[in-house]
C-alpha cells in the first residue's frame, strides 16, 4: 500500500492508527479513507 502522508487522508489514516482517537473521530476517518480508496485505487 502507498504510504500517505500530509494532507486529509494522511491525518485520517493516522487517526484510525492512534488509539488515542475517540470512536466518532475514527468512523469519519474511516470513512475519509473509504472514500479516498473509491476514487483513487
Amino acid at each position: 500500500m502507498v504510504k500517505h502522508s500530509g494532507g486529509k487522508v494522511g491525518k485520517a489514516a493516522k487517526d484510525l492508527a492512534s488509539s488515542k482517537t475517540t470512536k466518532s473521530q475514527k468512523s469519519k476517518a474511516g470513512q475519509i479513507l473509504k472514500k479516498h480508496q473509491d476514487e483513487k485505487h
